[in-house]
C-alpha cells in the first residue's frame, strides 16, 4: 500500500496498532542519493572501523533527503510454527516547508538512474510526500511556535498569502458582526500558516479549519479574546496541534522506535 501526505493522517491509527501488535519490522529506506564526493581523508575505507564507516556514512547522506521508506510489519500465526501475516506499506516522504524550515538538499545521478529502473514515482515524492522533520529541526520549529516568531519563508506562500489578506480585508470593510467568508482549497500547512497571518494581522475576526477550508468569521473584540482563551482553542493548544502536523511522519517514525519491534 502506497501512503502519501493525503492518506497519512488516517491511516495513522491503524498503522500504530499494526506496529504494536507485531513481532518484529523490516524497513527499507531510499535517498535522492548515497555517496557524496568527500574529501580523501573522509572517503570510506576497508580499513575503517565499524564506527568510523558509519559515521563516514552518516556525513555523505545527510546531503540527500529520504524520498521513500518502506516497511512490512510481521505478525506471528497464533499456533502455527514459524508463519507470519505481513503488512507493508511505502510511505513517500519530503522534507517540511512549513515557517522557519526549508531544507535543502541533493540528487545524485546514479541514485536516479537506480530509482527509475524500478519505476519509483516521482510525482509522488515530490507532490504528495509526507513531511517530517529531524530533531534539531523540530526544536527550532517549537521554539518559533511556541514563543510566537512566526515568519513565512518561501516568496511563493508570501505573494499567495498576501492575496487572501487583501481579499479579507476588502470583505471586512463591508461584512457586519457575525458574518463570514469561506477560504477554499487551503489545506496542510499553507492552512496554518493562513490563519496564523491573518489572526495576527486582523484583531476583529475568527478563523477555524474545516477540512480544505478556512472559515473567517467577524467578530467583536471581546468575542476574539473568549474564542482566545477558550478551552478549545487556546493559543498553547492551537500551537502544540501546528507543530504535531508539521512534524508528519516523525510522529510514526519515533513511534516506531519506541515500539522497539
Amino acid at each position: 500500500m502506497d501512503v502519501g501526505a493525503d492518506e497519512f493522517e488516517q491511516s495513522l491509527p491503524l498503522l500504530q496498532e499494526l506496529v504494536a501488535g507485531a513481532d518484529f519490522v523490516g524497513l527499507d529506506i531510499e535517498f535522492t542519493g548515497l555517496r557524496s564526493n568527500l574529501s580523501r581523508p573522509q572517503q570510506i575505507s576497508l580499513f575503517d572501523l565499524p564506527s568510523e564507516w558509519y559515521l563516514k556514512t552518516r556525513q555523505s547522506v545527510q546531503q540527500f533527503t529520504i524520498c521513500q521508506i518502506g516497511l512490512s510489519m510481521f505478525s506471528s500465526i497464533e499456533g502455527e510454527s514459524n508463519k507470519y501475516v505481513a503488512h507493508s506499506c511505502n510511505f513517500f516522504l519530503f522534507p517540511t516547508t512549513f515557517g522557519i524550515l526549508d531544507s535543502e538538499f541533493s540528487f545524485q545521478a546514479s541514485s536516479v538512474q537506480f530509482l527509475n529502473q524500478y519505476g519509483f514515482d516521482y510525482n509522488k515524492f515530490l507532490k504528495n510526500g509526507i513531511p517530517y522533520m529531524n530533531e534539531e529541526q523540530e526544536k527550532k520549529i517549537k521554539h518559533s511556535i511556541l514563543r510566537g516568531n512566526w515568519r513565512v519563508r518561501s516568496s511563493l506562500d508570501k505573494d499567495q498569502i498576501k492575496v487572501v489578506i487583501d481579499k479579507v480585508t476588502q470583505w471586512l470593510d463591508l461584512a457586519e458582526e457575525g458574518d463570514q467568508m469561506t477560504l477554499p482549497g487551503i489545506a496542510g500547512f499553507q492552512a496554518f500558516e493562513v490563519q496564523l497571518v491573518l489572526r495576527q494581522a486582523l484583531p476583529n475576526i475568527w478563523t477555524v479549519l474545516k477540512e480544505e477550508w478556512v472559515i473567517v468569521k467577524k467578530v467583536s473584540q471581546p468575542q476574539r479574546w473568549y474564542l482566545e482563551h477558550a478551552s478549545c482553542d487556546q493559543v498553547s493548544c492551537w500551537k502544540e496541534q501546528i507543530l504535531l502536523s508539521a512534524r508528519g511522519f516523525s510522529v510514526f517514525f519515533q513511534m516506531l522506535v519506541k515500539a522497539q519491534k
